[in-house]
């Protein structure tokens, strides 16, 4: 994914962070798979129209990345001023904040889980002998670049960030057509 064509694809008002720009550029030197099924993808406000069947949340969603479900990947204008990256499952389930920040989000796919919002958080991930989640080298770029350790369970992350965003599926509801 192109780290332009993905900033370009955002709605007005939302930057696509810097720590995510690097990860676009990490894909082109290094390839899939980042962490598990996680791809990075452009941003299209038909996608969210569909996903909340009304134009009610278009602007408010930047979406980066999806899952191999369809599940979407997105950094959420929040009613607090925030932009907290948020998980939206494809039929509607398992919306919740997986992080309040990039650096943090890039921190959770390092830790290694196959689909991160259907994953149990409060156990490091499994991995499959034939497809192993894993990625060392993204594990070691993520730690080099920004400084950061990666925890062993994603709830050292999503936990806090949930706890300071309780209310995105209280935000999703009115806005559903």
């Amino acid at each position: 994914m192109d780290a332009q064509s993905l900033a370009e694809s955002f709605p007005p008002g939302i930057e696509l962070p810097p720590e995510l720009r690097s990860l676009c550029y990490w894909v082109e030197e290094n390839g899939y798979p980042i962490s598990g099924y996680f791809e990075l993808c452009e941003h299209d406000d038909e996608t969210i129209r569909c996903w909340f069947g009304s134009d009610a949340a278009v602007g408010e969603l930047a979406q980066f990345g999806a899952g191999p479900d369809g599940s979407l990947y997105c950094l959420w204008r929040s009613p607090d001023g925030g932009t907290p990256i948020v998980h939206m499952g494809f039929e509607g389930q398992n919306n919740f904040v997986l992080a309040s920040s990039p650096v943090d989000f890039l921190r959770l796919l390092a830790v290694g889980y196959d689909e991160i919002g259907f994953a149990d958080l409060d156990a490091p991930p499994v991995e499959d002998e034939g497809d192993p989640t894993v990625n060392v080298l993204f594990q070691r770029w993520v730690a080099d670049t920004f400084k950061a350790a990666i925890p062993s369970t994603g709830s050292e992350i999503v936990a806090p960030a949930q706890a300071s965003h309780d209310d995105f599926q209280a935000w999703i509801e009115p806005r559903c057509g």
